[in-house]
């Protein structure tokens, strides 16, 4: 006959087996319903095959002259590593300059798209994506900077939001009450389903300034869950309704992308805007 001895060795190696794979079950389901819920925010699948494009603004710096009116070929430098005066030890030319805050917004959403471990989105200017319609699209910064965000906004399935340098206004002509100062700044997370292409999913990460961009790229990066049960909470927790298209108006202190918090929330019902916050 067995031991009693033997059979506690043998009961606690079986149950050993049993916890790890549980555990390996819960994780596993962990991450399909993650990856489940964050394809439902952003309104496409998230598979090797389907292409998510990240587009910054791509700038040009005019030419650029010194006193005597001779054009300077190299007009950039290097601020010092501690701060203090700036110390000419090299100067250097770039075609096309990138803002800093659109890099920021770019490595958040990478690590977003990239964490399930299906998607790796392929990051673009706007010069290089003009001609581009069907594909899923994540834009950073306005109109004025990236060609993308203003095909976006001019869409006719944009029913939420304009945007000028004086702030943001729904489709409907009404100002919003968001205006920048020397401390805050405002952004918004825009995503529409085009006419054309009703697969595909557009959408825009820009703000007033700075840090409204990289504010709100931040938010939709770390904060989906939140936002996405937000926009339409019943539909959220059943599981089997689509989430619709919408708008969040996000508030950001400089300096601190995590700070960024939304103020304002619409989403699509129907033909129709509807407020939800």
């Amino acid at each position: 006959m067995m031991s009693q001895d033997l059979k506690s060795i043998i009961y606690n190696i079986l149950g050993g087996i049993i916890v790890s794979i549980l555990t390996a079950i819960l994780i596993y389901l962990r991450h399909k319903c993650r990856h489940f819920h964050l394809q439902r925010l952003l309104g496409f699948i998230l598979k090797p095959e389907i292409d998510a494009k990240i587009v910054y603004g791509q700038l040009t710096l005019p030419p650029v002259h010194n006193t005597n009116g001779q054009p300077i070929s190299h007009p950039f430098v290097k601020p010092p590593r501690n701060g203090g005066a700036l110390t000419l030890q090299g100067t250097y030319s770039i075609t096309h300059p990138i803002s800093e805050c659109e890099v920021r917004a770019t490595s958040y959403l990478t690590s977003m798209l990239s964490s399930p471990g299906n998607t790796q989105p392929n990051v673009i200017s706007d010069t290089d994506a003009n001609a581009l319609l069907d594909c899923n699209l994540f834009t950073l910064g306005g109109p004025g900077t990236n060609y993308k965000t203003a095909d976006i906004l001019a869409s006719p399935a944009n029913i939420f939001i304009r945007m000028s340098h004086n702030g943001f206004s729904l489709h409907s002509g009404e100002a919003l009450p968001f205006v920048c100062d020397q401390t805050t700044d405002y952004g918004f997370i825009l995503r529409i389903t085009p006419n054309q292409f009703p697969k595909r999913s557009w959408i825009a990460c820009a703000g007033l300034g700075e840090w409204g961009t990289s504010g709100s790229a931040w938010f939709l990066s770390n904060k989906w869950r939140q936002l996405l049960c937000a926009i339409y909470p019943f539909a959220y927790y059943t599981s089997f309704m689509p989430i619709p298209d919408f708008v969040a108006i996000v508030k950001v202190t400089r300096g601190q992308d995590q700070s960024s918090d939304i103020v304002a929330l619409y989403r699509r019902s129907g033909k129709k805007l509807k407020n939800v916050k």
